[in-house]
């Protein structure tokens, strides 16, 4: 394969057209440094330029007029836009100004020179600011969850079979997030330290039922540390949306008796089983916002994932605000907490890559494809990685794959 094997067909926002010449220049920005009376100077990196290209592009034929109305209507546009150079790959380039030539002596023939940058990606500077509203509003939310724990769940005093109803759920939960502590070890880091505390909880769980604020605090440490151990944000999504299945009520406790009476012993274990269910949820979710809270733009996959763990949070966020029984400064924690990581992730989005589908005509190597897509081969492994590709020199056509733009 040689390089004319490697042209694309050239286009902007989906506008295709012919390629007569491209340009571009580079380099650093240094600033020179000079002093009145003095034949020394010295000069300053500040870093890498943004450069300019110029590309000239024509379309011609029978409907070239109609061509050309789409483009310049592409190059208007606000905001980057794609643009599949023939010689340089796909990039996502800001355009800043075009010129276009029509001449009588050459009908069905229209001539552009666009000059662009490369989109780069802008910084979010509130990223920490909103990171840490977003703990602020997560703390808060935790204090009322292990209030509202406490006020609603109660063994004391009740017969043993109601105590033993909250603990074997109790048990049920702490051996959902040993699981999870367990089966993902290589992604967790202090997994003995995890495991250990897990083992506190079932080793006192009798006690512990007779203490709920305390019960309910451990378990909110317990649940942050499990969270918070996986180095990839997607791990720590999946173990969450398993706790959430574990914490879940499969069998509910019928709150009449077997003759159909309903009597306060079955109403209370139902109110202990709801309270943990409820409660156990709602610090699983706030564990993940604290995660979230503490990451940055480069530890999610994409914008898509960032926005789709964004969703499904506030959704359950939205299923807390539904309750019946929240008092006033229950429902403000939550819906703060929902505002704050509403924020926070848009601070993020500017950082982010948005997931885009391709698919190949021929099958070429990756290293190939990478520069094509890229116009960088060094992204050769992010490629790979990101679709399974298990032989880099053989990416095969007709299959979908997923990059980053």
């Amino acid at each position: 394969m040689t390089w004319r094997d490697r042209l694309q067909v050239g286009s902007f926002r989906g506008v295709e057209f012919l390629t007569d010449s491209a340009q571009g220049n580079g380099g650093r920005n240094v600033a020179v440094h000079e002093f009145p009376l003095q034949e020394q100077h010295y000069s300053e990196d500040l870093g890498k330029s943004a450069g300019s290209q110029r590309l000239t592009v024509y379309l011609v034929g029978t409907d070239y007029d109609l061509a050309r109305d789409q483009l310049i209507k592409a190059l208007d546009q606000q905001g980057p836009g794609k643009l599949t150079h023939p010689y340089r790959g796909s990039q996502l380039i800001q355009v800043q100004d075009y010129e276009w030539t029509i001449s009588s002596r050459r009908g069905g023939f229209c001539q552009f020179t666009i000059r662009y940058v490369t989109a780069g990606k802008r910084q979010a500077p509130a990223t920490v600011s909103t990171g840490s509203a977003l703990v602020a509003a997560a703390t808060a939310a935790q204090a009322q969850t292990e209030t509202a724990f406490s006020d609603t769940f109660d063994c004391a005093g009740q017969p043993a079979f109601v105590v033993e109803s909250s603990t074997s759920f109790l048990e049920s939960a702490f051996d959902s997030l040993n699981a999870i502590n367990g089966s993902i070890a290589a992604e967790l880091n202090q997994i003995e330290d995890i495991a250990n505390d897990i083992g506190s909880l079932t080793s006192e769980v009798t006690d512990l039922v007779l203490q709920p604020l305390t019960l309910i605090s451990n378990v909110g440490a317990v649940v942050t540390s499990v969270i918070g151990g996986f180095n990839r944000i997607s791990n720590a999504f999946n173990a969450y949306n398993n706790l959430l299945t574990a914490f879940g009520i499969a069998r509910p406790v019928s709150r009449t008796a077997a003759n159909g009476t309903a009597t306060e012993t079955r109403a209370r274990m139902a109110d202990n089983q709801d309270a943990i269910s409820r409660s156990f949820s709602a610090v699983a979710t706030i564990a993940l916002v604290v995660r979230i809270a503490d990451s940055d733009a480069s530890e999610f996959d994409s914008l898509e994932q960032a926005r789709d763990i964004r969703d499904a949070l506030l959704d359950q966020l939205d299923e807390q605000l539904d309750a019946d029984d929240l008092t006033t400064e229950q429902y403000d924690a939550i819906s703060n907490l929902a505002t704050a990581l509403q924020r926070h992730i848009t601070a993020l989005e500017p950082g982010l890559l948005s997931a885009q589908s391709i698919t190949l005509e021929t099958s070429l190597p990756a290293l190939v494809v990478a520069h094509m897509q890229y116009g960088d081969a060094s992204r050769v492994d992010e490629l790979t990685d990101r679709n399974n590709i298990e032989n880099p020199n053989f990416v095969p056509a007709g299959e979908v794959l997923e990059v980053l733009l």
